[in-house]
């Protein structure tokens, strides 16, 4: 505009005027302003006088793993997807939060749900083994979880595993659980490309027993709001 005033009007445009005339635009757009400031931006807005508008956090929330009620088994359960290498893991815990077993298994080229999927279908098939009639299964994947209400969600060629899992004579619960409150199961399913198909675990490996004891105790972990 100062531009346009300088060559086209014979009254001139002052530079003081022009930098006004900016400022007040400025300050008017960032005071009317809607968007989320950084904190780098601070300084920059200070100058025209502009209060920083920043990002609300979100509400902090405690996640705690809780031991189911007596009869019920929770198995906590994670499926890893590395470099297009699938992987899955689980742990058994009783209504005392005591360890009854684990698992991690190879599972090659699959997707990330597969990989969850694999983890539900070694759960309910150990379950059945050891004649635990009712089971629940924790997962931090909500996609995977909602396979229970919803079986079209289950891959093709895993339908009749997951039919006679589902129907082996034993009541299944399945519910979701944030990432921090799974960790036993996460390090189970990262350790599931070390190993030769599927390794079982009748005592505690060393490299969960810091989230298994956290666990444990009631500690709490908190997600990044």
């Amino acid at each position: 505009m100062a531009q346009n005033v300088v060559r086209y009007s014979p009254d001139g445009f002052s530079l003081h005027a022009a930098t006004t005339k900016v400022y007040v635009c400025i300050t008017l757009s960032g005071l009317s302003s809607n968007g989320k400031s950084l904190m780098a931006d601070v300084t920059f807005l200070n100058s025209f006088s502009i209060t920083p508008n920043y990002r609300q956090r979100g509400q902090i929330i405690s996640i705690i793993w809780k031991a189911p009620t007596h009869p019920w088994v929770k198995v906590n359960t994670d499926g890893s997807l590395l470099g297009g290498h699938a992987s899955c893991g689980g742990i058994f815990r009783d209504h005392k939060g005591s360890f009854l077993s684990c698992f991690a298994s190879n599972l090659g080229q699959l997707s990330f749900l597969e990989a969850e999927i694999h983890g539900f279908l070694l759960a309910m098939e150990y379950a059945a083994q050891h004649q635990w009639s009712r089971l629940w299964i924790e997962s931090d994947s909500t996609s995977a979880v909602s396979a229970f209400k919803n079986p079209s969600v289950i891959p093709f060629g895993l339908r009749n595993r997951w039919h006679n899992c589902t129907h082996g004579g034993f009541q299944v619960i399945a519910s979701h659980i944030f990432c921090e409150g799974n960790g036993c199961a996460n390090k189970l399913a990262n350790h599931g490309p070390s190993v030769l198909k599927v390794v079982w675990w009748d005592t505690l490996p060393i490299f969960v027993r810091e989230d298994f004891f956290r666990d444990r105790f009631g500690t709490p972990s908190f997600p990044y709001p």
